[in-house]
């Protein structure tokens, strides 16, 4: 085996090239997050398990720093009106975010905290009497998203929204990793 400066300097240059490689290949692409109205989204792909894409979430929210300040379920208090859907909102917020959202203008209280939506799209709303397919197994892709801070504070008039800028970013850092680790679905 091979020791000499030269032939290190070769196998670390290679070993760089090779890293630099697959973090391109793990780079998501802009056009993989969506805009829908002032609301950013991903489509995962359908046959991802909607509890686990659930968790998965939370714990990148709080791998950016961010706490999950609550979790509802809607598709448990639909349940009870006969609607089989699968649906949770996260509540998401970053303490120092707020801080200094709260001193450029109070308003910004209004719209926190931030929250992202996981559910699955489906041909139709599945009524409990017609149910042919197990709650877990509905078709459809999953899709995740938030609404965008920045264009809430805008609609709140807040003209110096510099901290809501930067919860943007952030949230959209956690939508690229959600693509990262499950990919993307098909286009409709």
């Amino acid at each position: 085996m091979q020791t000499t400066p030269g032939y290190m300097l070769q196998q670390a240059m290679l070993l760089s090239l090779l890293s630099v490689g697959l973090a391109l290949a793990t780079v998501v692409q802009a056009d993989e997050i969506k805009k829908r109205g002032d609301a950013y989204v991903v489509y995962l792909p359908g046959d991802a398990d909607f509890s686990q894409v659930v968790d998965t979430l939370k714990t990148e929210i709080l791998a950016a720093n961010w706490d999950v300040t609550n979790v509802q379920d809607v598709d448990v208090g639909l349940r009870q009106y006969g609607l089989v859907v699968q649906n949770k909102v996260i509540a998401a917020c970053k303490s120092q975010l707020l801080k200094k959202a709260i001193r450029e203008d109070p308003y910004i209280s209004l719209v926190v905290p931030c929250h992202f939506t996981v559910f699955r799209e489906s041909e139709k709303v599945i009524e409990e009497e017609e149910e042919s397919e197990p709650a877990g197994e509905l078709p459809g892709r999953i899709v995740v998203g938030f609404h965008d801070p920045a264009a809430e504070a805008k609609d709140l008039k807040i003209e110096n929204h510099k901290a809501a800028k930067q919860a943007t970013k952030e949230l959209k850092g956690v939508l690229e990793r959600m693509v990262e680790l499950y990919g993307t679905a098909e286009e409709d």
